[in-house]
């Protein structure tokens, strides 16, 4: 992830409706990166997640070489913070 530029992609699946959405935002500015990799490092790619609740939302995160899998009530900082900045960024706000 030293590289620039990568790409930081979430998805979420899952709640009432089964409904997907997908965002993704592609980091090439150094200063950009500054930003994000302190971010992302924080963020604990390795621990396993708890089963998903039903109608729940579930979110993938992905930068290479990381991919993690969230359900919703394991969404707390610093995964909320990725994933609302990437949603927010990707959306155009």
């Amino acid at each position: 992830m030293d590289e620039l530029p990568f790409v930081i992609s979430v998805v979420r699946s899952g709640g009432f409706a089964g409904l997907r959405r997908e965002w993704t935002i592609e980091v090439s500015a150094p200063d950009d990166a500054e930003h994000w990799r302190p971010i992302i490092d924080a963020c604990p790619w390795d621990r396993e997640p708890g089963p998903p609740r039903p109608d729940g939302f579930v979110y993938v995160v992905r930068v290479d070489p990381h991919c993690a899998t969230i359900p919703e009530p394991e969404l707390d900082e610093p995964w909320r913070q990725l994933v609302d900045e990437v949603r927010s960024r990707a959306d155009g706000a």
